[in-house]
């Protein structure tokens, strides 16, 4: 009993540590995402000397002026400057030198999200300056190094084998059933805690915490099991990874559907009949297709093959574009852990602004 105590002790530690970020943050889940935090810091000064020459345009031109009149009425808060980059007049002549057929801009329109966030045109499958950056971004960020890690990601992200059934596990056992609150590991290891359909949630601790083996000593360490202990310690330390987890999908997914209610007019009712948050791994796929074309690891043809396989996939599952951009933020939240600050000014632009695809384009093809 004492040891067991002890172990609990220690668990309790661990996981306040995880919590402080200074224990068992493994940087990447199975896909990390570079929306979070990519904006290269070697070209950021020059991002900031094209928004000073935006800025300094819009005071000049009656236009702009208009334009931004508009854009202040319609957006929820004063508009922004990642809104006036897309809508820049080097970014017109950029689309307009590497245009594509409507239907091909709808297909693109799918995987809006992160090139909105990365400042990329979302009308044209040609990238911009950051597609020089294609390989790093994806080796770093996304384990794809070549024509066959390229593929594998795309294979599952395009049927929404990703992430996306982890953040649809923790939806539809927690959040529909209305436990929304931090799961305490106690309740976990005792069995007060129902996991029931959360399998991908689970399958996914065991993979991370087979990935930590540097972690998983210093918790033997810690916790002075034996040898004859270590299946017992490691079957504990994939609870901590498991409890970790849901307790940091639920965070952000609290904190997303906040953003949602309060700031984009979603009802509680628009959240809870989505249908599933597979549009967090379809809405990723148009990304990676066409950065893993920058990078040379796909031909063209395949890179739309996959573009357009998850746009009809969620074409198939959704109603329209707020639909689902609602599931693709939750799904982000559930699945990644991630605050939706970051991601705020994307939605904005891609919900409101008139010149977004989201407003120009139909969700569904119309005969």
């Amino acid at each position: 009993m004492k040891k067991i105590i002890s172990i609990l002790l220690m668990l309790s530690l661990m996981m306040f540590l995880v919590a402080c970020g200074l224990f068992g943050q493994d940087e990447k889940y199975e896909e990390y995402d570079p929306e979070e935090e990519y904006i290269e810091e070697e070209y950021e000064e020059e991002y900031e000397e094209e928004y000073e020459i935006i800025e300094e345009e819009c005071e000049y031109d009656e236009e702009y002026e208009e334009e931004e009149e508009i854009v202040q009425r319609v957006f929820p808060v004063p508009n922004s400057i990642l809104a006036l980059f897309l809508t820049s007049s080097d970014m017109r002549i950029f689309e307009n030198a590497n245009a594509v057929t409507e239907e091909q801009e709808r297909y693109l329109a799918f995987g809006a999200f992160v090139p909105t966030n990365n400042r990329e045109s979302i009308r044209v499958f040609a990238l911009g300056e950051s597609g020089d950056h294609a390989p790093r971004l994806l080796r770093d960020f996304w384990s794809i190094t070549d024509e066959e890690s390229a593929r594998e990601q795309l294979e599952r992200l395009s049927v929404a084998d990703g992430q996306a059934p982890v953040a649809d596990d923790i939806f539809n056992a927690l959040v529909l059933r209305g436990q929304t609150d931090d799961v305490d590991i106690v309740d976990v290891i005792f069995g007060n805690f129902d996991m029931t359909g959360l399998d991908n949630v689970y399958n996914a601790a065991v993979a991370r915490a087979n990935r930590m083996e540097d972690e998983f000593e210093l918790f033997l360490a810690l916790t002075e099991a034996t040898e004859d202990e270590r299946d017992d310690a490691f079957e504990l330390f994939v609870l901590m990874q498991f409890v970790d987890r849901i307790n940091r999908g639920l965070d952000a997914y609290r904190d997303a559907r906040f953003m949602l209610i309060n700031s984009f007019g979603f009802t509680e009712k628009e959240l809870y009949n989505i249908p599933t948050l597979a549009a967090w791994d379809y809405g990723r796929a148009g990304f990676i297709a066409r950065y893993s074309y920058a990078a040379g690891y796909l031909g063209e043809d395949e890179a739309w093959y996959h573009i357009k396989l998850a746009a009809d996939n969620a074409a198939d599952v959704y109603s329209s574009w707020r639909e689902f951009t609602a599931a693709y933020v939750l799904g982000r939240a559930l699945a990644f852990g991630s605050s939706s600050a970051d991601i705020v000014d994307t939605l904005e632009f891609l919900l409101h602004h008139p010149d977004s695809s989201f407003q120009t384009i139909d969700f569904h093809i119309t005969s």
